[in-house]
């Protein structure tokens, strides 16, 4: 059974064209025409494939070395105010969220993650430092990184579960999206109040609610699915 792509005409075998709109029937189970191996092979997997993992990281800590070491010598010889840390932080900071992946590539990118909050922490932490105030960083940017760093995680928890079907995944995600709308407005409000009071936040999830609510609904009514697939040729 195959229905056309242009109006949704249910199609019977063997026609080519569709009797209402005249589109050309394309059968899915033809067998596609092999097209030959490529002369050129793609050359960014390859190098990627063949590059000796251990020299290039060595090669990036040192590539992020020697401009930390040479601000840190022009601020000595510079002999005013202490700027070096702010340079010599968002290198590394840079090279975490660069480097890091490319150089020890894996499956999960949970670490990944994890690697580039605590490093944004600290790089911020290091700036409340240096600014001598760290009213600001513990009460809006770490919790805020937390949750961020938080939400990410569990949003590719959600979505690299592979076993669960994908309407699932989706109506995780929306009401991961709905929780961190909500943790937002409760680091707002305490940082800048002192007391809890949820507001536009709960207008701003209740969209995202409704949304998992419908994708768990309509997996669970898989005749409805079908229907709505067949209408979006999807």
């Amino acid at each position: 059974m195959s229905y056309c792509v242009q109006c949704g005409v249910l199609l019977a075998a063997g026609l080519d064209r569709c009797p209402l709109c005249q589109t050309v029937v394309h059968n899915p189970n033809q067998p596609a025409c092999e097209l030959p191996d490529s002369a050129h092979p793609d050359r960014i997997e390859e190098a990627i494939s063949r590059m000796d993992l251990g020299y290039a990281r060595q090669l990036s800590i040192i590539l992020t070395l020697i401009p930390i070491l040479t601000v840190l010598v022009l601020d000595l010889l510079d002999g005013g105010a202490l700027w070096s840390p702010y340079v010599a932080g968002a290198l590394v900071l840079a090279w975490c969220f660069l480097a890091v992946p490319l150089m020890f590539p894996g499956r999960r990118p949970y670490l990944y993650v994890a690697l580039d909050v605590l490093a944004l922490c600290l790089y911020l932490a290091l700036i409340a430092f240096m600014s001598g105030g760290f009213s600001w960083y513990l009460h809006i940017v770490l919790p805020l990184l937390v949750l961020v760093g938080g939400v990410t995680l569990l949003m590719l928890l959600v979505i690299r579960r592979l076993e669960a079907p994908k309407l699932y995944r989706a109506a995780g995600v929306a009401l991961l999206l709905a929780g961190f709308i909500l943790g937002l407005e409760v680091i707002v409000d305490l940082a800048a109040t002192q007391s809890l009071r949820l507001g536009w936040s709960v207008y701003a999830a209740i969209p995202f609610v409704v949304l998992a609510l419908l994708a768990i609904g309509l997996q669970n009514r898989p005749g409805l699915k079908e229907e709505i697939r067949k209408r979006l040729f999807i």
